[in-house]
């Protein structure tokens, strides 16, 4: 870009004698013959677009090459048309209107492949009065891909902000083809990120629109990092994991933050590109076919957005950026200078700001719209307030009208678009501004990792186990909005700890492995029953023992935070850990099945080493007791009323005439009566007793569409057969086995049998035992 009256000098150099010509725009500038060399200053003297090209003929052939630059025309101020908002709008068969907010800055051009990247006055954006910056750009052909940048003030190149995806040159050349086939090159001509963008794009066909949603108080969220759940990290194998979600009995899946960031394999926690899905992951119709087939299977879609700050790559934060101390200029529409917070982490948002609020509500609306998400989880929730208090904890997290205000304006927003739309805050504040917060209909995270991780480890003294905050009428709510955990992507592993740290007395120690998976199956007992929503972090289900800080050579370190950690999706053939999944998938079913545990009528007494609830309701009650202590340990517990009760694990029945039982329980002991009679769930059938000892017995997945494993664990080796019946009794597979000491492990074609239900018989000399096994 150059100015009128500026001179530029233009060397060609030649390494034989040669005759040159100088030109611009096809008029000569100047030549000379016989020459090694050719010096001239070019003083611009006209506007427009300028072509330098210079042709060197020598003995050996010609050589032509050129360079360009452009003289800005005169800034054009015109209103914008009625209706675009920043960003891409598509206005016609063949036109876009592109809109960037950029107040105070003197010009921008756009380039990309519709002016091959290129610096053209044809492609320089008017200015309308409020600071937006805008241009049509035509001959468009519906179907076809197109990238571009916006230039601005000759020394800012940037993506647009609300791109849907971008192209990064330094980090694209490490996405799998497997995980985003057909990506596009990165063009030559350019260098950062670039704007892409589908004109006239094929709308996907979605195929479930009749979702209903489960309430708040009915949700059961699994939380998943997709880099370290699946190996490929990819949507496709999300979707393929549904059956297994599916069979878990969550009904809402949070997926930490899936839009574009800085790298490829961290957490997502360092955004660059708000509204961008970022392509680590896979594509955007991949994205949409797995949140389409989770609602058929009556399953939510959460997606974790972090609105506190952005990182440098941002185009928010490059457009006004103060290089001298390396943080967002003081102009800076969006983006404070300092943070006004303590546990800031990027670049801090002004929430008070329109800018920032309109930035905010297009995203989210765009989200909802384009990829049908069901909520947000707002990341540092806490950190949108104005109110500075950067070195003070305290202050910050004490009740703030102002931060109450903001982020009731964004749930209103929501709402408008979608009244159901989960809104779910990672918030951590006074107990008076959460109460606030979820009476107006917002969801907050309730950690209690530390309470139910000092249980598992058996110590309960000084109440250090007690985790009665989970429960909303502790806290003096009315309605049951505490999303209650004992994991997240934040905290320490339970079973990490049980297992380096657990407690131990005459021979029962949490520190071996089978001790520390039942402890799991204890907790959960107390977990998940409790009336209001649930959370449980990926693989916790089955007793992920890998500690959060684990560094990719196995040691132990703070700063291994975010390292890939280890997926192990073969701990599940193993019977204890499988017990432990099973024993969460019947939980969990028994939420969402029985309306008792959604009573807003129920007891925790949850402070010392004996632990018990009471679920009551007119037609239906619920007791839970269980021993939380490393040696046995007595307790007393009020039922509700009289009768038969049914231990749901065991299928024990117990006759309450004295409303005070009395218990006496081993460590880590547990048992959930209801006074109505429940299926009992296949969790006992994996573990056997026969003439030859203990058998573990497990068939995964189950339901199954495709291909499942029967796994079993024996004492000794014996011959046998594996039968496979229909439900009329026809015999339709059968293999002889000769089994060996120790885990066995067979394939069963799920995919060749119809759907329908089979019963697997397990046959030898010396035992014989059955599961009932469903085809999807």
């Amino acid at each position: 870009i150059a100015s009128i009256g500026e001179t530029i000098p233009i060397s060609v150099i030649s390494s034989q004698l040669a005759d040159i010509e100088l030109t611009d725009n096809g008029t000569l500038l100047t030549s000379a013959s016989d020459v090694r060399k050719l010096a001239y200053d070019l003083e611009v003297t006209e506007g427009g677009n300028h072509v330098i090209a210079y042709k060197v003929t020598t003995e050996t052939g010609v050589q032509e090459r050129s360079f360009s630059f452009a003289v800005n025309p005169e800034v054009r101020e015109a209103d914008i048309p009625s209706g675009i908002i920043d960003g891409i709008n598509e206005v016609d068969d063949n036109t876009i209107v592109l809109s960037l907010y950029a107040p105070g800055k003197d010009f921008v051009y756009v380039i990309g492949d519709f002016n091959d990247w290129a610096v053209d006055t044809s492609y320089f954006m008017k200015k309308s009065g409020e600071g937006r910056w805008w241009i049509s750009v035509t001959d468009l052909v519906p179907g076809e891909e197109y990238g571009f940048q916006y230039l601005v003030d000759g020394d800012i190149l940037i993506a647009d902000p609300y791109s849907p995806l971008i192209l990064d040159s330094s980090n694209d050349g490490f996405i799998e083809e497997s995980t985003y086939p057909g990506l596009r090159p990165f063009p030559e001509e350019t260098t950062g990120q670039l704007t892409l963008f589908t004109f006239k794009e094929e709308a996907y066909d979605w195929k479930y629109n009749d979702y209903t949603r489960p309430e708040n108080e009915e949700l059961i969220v699994y939380e998943i990092l997709i880099r370290d759940f699946l190996e490929d990290h990819s949507y496709n194998s999300l979707y393929d994991t549904l059956d297994y979600l599916d069979s878990l009995g969550i009904n809402a899946i949070e997926l930490m933050p899936v839009n574009e960031y800085e790298g490829n394999i961290g957490w997502g926690y360092n955004p660059s590109y708000h509204m961008a899905l970022d392509k680590y992951y896979g594509t955007r119709d991949a994205f949409k076919r797995f949140i389409d087939e989770a609602h058929r299977r009556g399953i939510a879609v959460i997606v974790d957005v972090v609105f506190n700050h952005a990182f440098s790559q941002s185009p928010l934060a490059r457009l006004y950026w103060d290089a001298s101390s390396s943080r967002p200029a003081s102009d800076n529409p969006w983006l404070n200078q300092n943070a006004t917070h303590p546990f800031n982490v990027g670049f801090d948002f002004n929430h008070e700001s329109d800018a920032t609020k309109t930035f905010v509500k297009q995203v989210l609306q765009y989200l909802i719209e384009e990829y049908k998400l069901d909520g947000f989880r707002f990341d540092l929730s806490k950190g949108f307030t104005q109110v500075n208090n950067p070195n003070n904890v305290g202050a910050w997290s004490a009740y703030d009208a102002s931060r109450i205000s903001i982020l009731q304006d964004y749930a209103d927003f929501i709402w408008s678009i979608d009244d159901k739309n989960y809104v779910i805050l990672e918030h951590f504040a006074d107990n008076r501004e959460e109460t606030e917060l979820t009476a107006y209909g917002m969801m907050v995270w309730g950690n209690h990792n530390h309470n139910y991780n000092e249980g598992t480890m058996g110590f309960t003294e000084s109440n250090k186990s007690d985790f009665s905050w989970i429960s909303y009428k502790e806290r003096g709510w009315d309605v049951p909005h505490n999303i209650g955990y004992m994991e997240s992507h934040d905290e320490e592993r339970l079973m990490y700890r049980n297992l380096e740290f657990g407690n131990s007395k005459d021979g029962y120690n949490v520190r071996d492995i089978d001790v520390a998976l039942s402890r799991i199956e204890l907790a959960a007992t107390f977990f998940i029953p409790i009336p209001g929503p649930k959370m449980i972090w990926q693989f916790g289900e089955y007793g992920y023992e890998f500690s959060i800080n684990r560094c990719q050579n196995g040691s132990i370190s703070d700063n291994c935070r975010l390292d890939l950690k280890p997926i192990v999706w073969e701990k599940l053939m193993e019977s204890k850990r499988l017990r432990l999944y099973e024993t969460f998938s019947a939980l969990n079913h028994l939420k969402s099945d029985y309306e008792i545990f959604d009573t807003d009528d129920f007891t925790l007494d949850v402070k010392g080493a004996t632990k018990s609830i009471v679920l009551r309701s007119t037609d239906q009650n619920v007791v839970v007791v269980g021993n939380w202590n490393v040696e046995d340990d007595n307790l007393s517990v009020e039922f509700p009323s009289s009768g038969t009760y049914y231990e749901f694990f065991s299928g024990e029945v117990i006759e309450v005439t004295d409303l005070t039982m009395d218990f006496s329980m081993s460590p880590g002991e547990y048992k959930l009566y209801t006074d109505f009679q429940l299926p009992q769930p296949d969790i006992t059938s994996s573990i056997i007793d026969s003439e030859i000892g203990e058998i573990a017995f497990n068939l995964f997945p189950n339901p199954s569409r495709d291909i499942a494993t029967l796994v079993i664990d024996l004492p000794q080796s014996v011959a046998g057969y594996m039968n496979i019946y229909n439900m009329e009794g026809k015999l339709i597979h059968r293999d002889r086995k000769q089994w060996i000491e120790g885990e066995n492990q067979v394939t069963i074609p799920a995919h060749s049998f119809h759907p329908g239900q089979y019963v697997v018989h397990i046959v030898s000399d010396s035992f014989h035992f059955s599961k009932l096994f469903l085809v999807e």
